[in-house]
Parts: C-alpha cells; sequence; structure tokens
C-alpha cells in the first residue's frame, strides 16, 4: 500500500460517522445505531486503504439514535491510526469556549503526533444547541464570534502567554502549552457557503476551506472567495480547496439502484438545488470528482453511506483513485 496521497494530487478524507440512522444530516441503512466498535475498525480500514485523513462532525444530537462526541471520538480515533490527519470537521464554534477548543486540539495533535487539522464553523443546528441549554443567536453574530475565535486559538497554539480584549473573548495571561506538535501551527479549514460572512473569513483567516455542492454552486464560491482575496490582499492560491460529499458506490449500475433503494433521497432527482453527491459507478464518480479537481479542489471528505460496510471505500481506492 502506497503512502497516503503519493501519487494523486487530491487529498482524500473519509468521514466516520458520529451518528447514523435516518435525519436531516445522515442515512446509513446499514447502521441501526453508532458504535465505537465500528467507528474504530472503519477507520483503521480507511487508513490501511490509503485515505490520507479521518473526519468527524461535530453535533450533539443528529440522527435517530446516539451521538458521539467529535473531538472525544478523534482522539480515541488517535491511538488506533498512526498517519491519517484527524479531522473535526466541522467543529461548531457555539458549542465550546474558543480558548478550550484551543487547549484541547493542542493536545489533540500533540498525542497524535501531529496529525489535527481543526475544522472551524458557525453551526447551523439550532435545535441540538438549544436542547443543550445553549443560547442559539443570529447567523452573523455566530460568524463574527467564529472569526475571533480562529484569531484566539491561532494566538494560542503559538505565543507563549495571550491577552485578548475582544468582542467575544477576553484572555488574561492565557497560556496554551504544551502547544501542537506542528510548526508553526497546525492548518484551520473554515467551513461554509456563506458569501457575505464565511469565505470573507476564509478570505482572512483559512488555510483550507470547504463546502458540498454541485459543480456550479462549488464553482461560483470559489469566485466569491477569490473576490474577497482581492479585497483584503490574501493569497487565494495559498488556500486548499476542499469539496465534502456523501458516496452511493457500487460496480454495477444494478447494484447501485439496489442501494438507492435503500437510500433515496441520494437519487440526484432528490439532491436539491445547489447540491450533488458521489452517486453510481467508478467511472460515473471518478467524472464527477474530476470535474471537482479541473476546478481546483485539492481535497475531498468523503462520506460512505454503506458504513460501517467497507464495500463503498474499498471500491473507491481501487477504482475511483486510480482514474483521477
Amino acid at each position: 500500500m502506497p503512502a497516503p496521497g503519493a501519487s494523486r494530487t487530491m487529498d482524500v478524507a473519509v468521514n466516520i460517522p458520529t451518528s447514523v440512522g435516518e435525519s436531516e444530516a445522515s442515512n446509513f441503512p446499514f447502521a441501526d445505531r453508532v458504535r465505537w466498535a465500528d467507528q474504530r475498525s472503519f477507520a483503521r480500514a480507511a487508513e490501511r486503504l490509503g485515505y490520507d485523513g479521518i473526519a468527524a462532525p461535530d453535533h450533539l444530537m443528529t440522527g435517530d439514535g446516539p451521538t458521539t462526541e467529535c473531538l472525544t471520538t478523534l482522539t480515541g480515533l488517535a491511538s488506533e491510526t498512526e498517519e491519517a490527519y484527524l479531522y473535526p470537521k466541522t467543529v461548531n464554534n457555539e458549542l465550546r469556549h474558543a480558548p478550550l477548543v484551543a487547549k484541547a486540539c493542542a493536545t489533540l495533535d500533540r498525542v497524535s503526533d501531529g496529525r489535527l487539522k481543526l475544522g472551524m464553523g458557525a453551526g447551523w443546528k439550532a435545535d441540538e444547541a438549544e436542547a443543550y441549554g445553549y443560547d442559539w443567536d443570529d447567523a452573523p453574530t455566530r460568524l463574527r464570534r467564529m472569526e475571533e475565535a480562529v484569531e484566539v486559538i491561532k494566538r494560542l497554539w503559538t505565543e507563549e502567554r495571550v491577552d485578548h480584549d475582544g468582542d467575544h473573548y477576553q484572555l488574561s495571561g492565557a497560556v496554551c502549552t504544551p502547544h501542537p506538535v506542528q510548526e508553526p501551527r497546525p492548518p484551520i479549514m473554515i467551513g461554509g457557503p456563506g458569501e457575505e460572512f464565511t469565505l470573507r473569513i476564509a478570505a482572512q483567516h483559512a488555510d483550507c476551506w470547504n463546502c458540498w455542492g454541485s459543480h456550479e454552486f462549488y464553482e461560483h464560491k470559489l469566485d466569491v472567495l477569490a473576490d474577497h482575496c482581492d479585497t483584503y490582499g490574501t493569497d487565494y492560491d495559498a488556500i486548499q480547496k476542499s469539496w465534502f460529499g456523501r458516496c452511493v458506490l457500487r460496480e454495477t449500475e444494478a447494484e447501485v439502484e439496489a442501494l438507492l433503494e435503500r437510500v433515496p433521497r441520494f437519487r440526484p432527482e432528490n439532491h436539491g438545488e445547489g447540491m450533488t453527491h458521489l452517486v453510481g459507478t467508478p467511472a460515473t464518480v471518478a467524472g464527477d470528482l474530476e470535474r471537482f479537481r479541473a476546478l481546483g479542489v485539492e481535497e475531498c471528505v468523503v462520506e460512505f453511506v454503506d458504513y460501517p460496510e467497507t464495500t463503498g471505500a474499498e471500491l473507491f481506492v481501487d477504482e475511483v483513485l486510480p482514474a483521477l
């Protein structure tokens, strides 16, 4: 097995679900509930197959069963893997005090020997936050708080002692040592499609920007990101472009159709405006991914609908990636 990404121009990370079942966030017909044994074995298989990264979403209540906490799940997976980067994707800034996120993620980078890639977002699922007793401000307020959070996290990761008097965070002599292993710090991804706030924040602060969506939707968002980079004098090319999609993959059209019978929401006619997933045979999926690569996508995060089975993940490595 070659080293992760050895012959590719696109990194590929696999999403490890923190909840399963049916909801607005997921649909896994082969998993009745989330189990640590499944998360662990799937992550081990993903690394063995050569995936570059292992991602986990950040939720408190999704699916129609249990949900595991993102950072704890990835810390557990750090001890089960050796090379794949560990990718909280995407931390909901509303659920944790940002300086504590800096501390927790610095520790995760330490225990994983420098494999953290931190995804940051302002959250979207109000019901779970409110169920846990969090206030849920409007989107502009959440996004401005997330922007300041990223600034604070970067300082805590790189400075010995931090004083900060901001609109949302106040620190007085805060120390976040030991710092992360990575120099000068772990990369930070900012996720989301919002043109006025999210893409502006990404242009100013992100090492990586991630979004879902169709080729046309994503291409338009890239244009907006480039315009923000021009406005703020930042380097558009230095920002890694990342795309997320769920995958329904089988060897034949008949097998694809049989799987879609169980997960009809992933049929192309049900994707919704601006949305797409990777659905079909290896040739079809490879063609869709090639179109994203042609747009400049340098990282793809894939969630396999047949989890915890590894059929799709194996076929992706064996027949999709060689075509890229």
